[in-house]
């Protein structure tokens, strides 16, 4: 989630679903497609199809009802041993998105080292700190997600001072999203595609042990 657009957050979506449908069974993957643009539906159910997608959008016609759906949705595969629902949540306001994602256990909030992705982001983050506080709970924990980070970028330090003082873990760094949607495939693997899979792989590994495993609780 993120109110900025453009930042990832559909890519961010069905590559976790691709990745963690090789640790578990697809069946217990459910997406739910909150965009109007249905990126993740077009995407998923075509490379995918395996993998249960529901495309609720959030929009001024649907919004309360699909919101409603969706928390739903959220609060009944909560008692479902080994059931995983990843939301793709459009851009919008900071309220808009805590009714999506309020019920959820983690947040994965996509962004590049621009400042133009960095500063909505951070503003987001502060809103949800301030929404947590007010309801006096630690969830959803918030992960943020470094990506379209440039090949061979080591230096993290402007995003690590910038979310110094906010209640968030960055995560594993991801790089170029927009061209892992190109490369991410089983068959071939072409010039930067290789790295894309393996940025991919160690982030389902961290999402399988920090997410799946609750260790994000231990952290907070």
């Amino acid at each position: 989630a993120n109110v900025k657009g453009g930042v990832g957050k559909s890519t961010l979506s069905i590559m976790l679903a691709r990745v963690l449908s090789k640790k578990m069974s697809p069946k217990k993957i459910t997406v739910i497609d909150t965009d109007l643009q249905r990126t993740t539906t077009e995407f998923l159910s075509a490379s995918n199809p395996e993998i249960n997608i529901e495309f609720l959008p959030i929009t001024p016609a649907f919004e309360n009802t699909n919101i409603s759906l969706v928390q739903q949705f959220v609060k009944q595969n909560m008692f479902k041993t080994g059931h995983v629902v990843i939301i793709d949540t459009p851009a919008g306001t900071s309220q808009r998105l805590w009714n999506l994602v309020g019920e959820s256990y983690c947040v994965l909030i996509p962004t590049s080292l621009s400042n133009a992705d960095l500063a909505p982001t951070e503003s987001f983050i502060r809103n949800m700190d301030k929404i947590k506080a007010r309801y006096h709970t630690i969830y959803p924990h918030l992960v943020v997600c470094p990506n379209r980070i440039p090949f061979g970028q080591k230096d993290f330090s402007v995003m690590a001072k910038r979310l110094a003082n906010h209640d968030v873990v960055i995560g594993p760094a991801i790089r170029d999203l927009a061209s892992v949607r190109h490369f991410y495939n089983e068959q071939k693997e072409i010039d930067r595609g290789g790295n894309a899979k393996a940025d991919f792989d160690q982030f389902g590994d961290f999402i399988n042990k920090f997410v799946l495993k609750g260790e994000l609780d231990k952290i907070y």
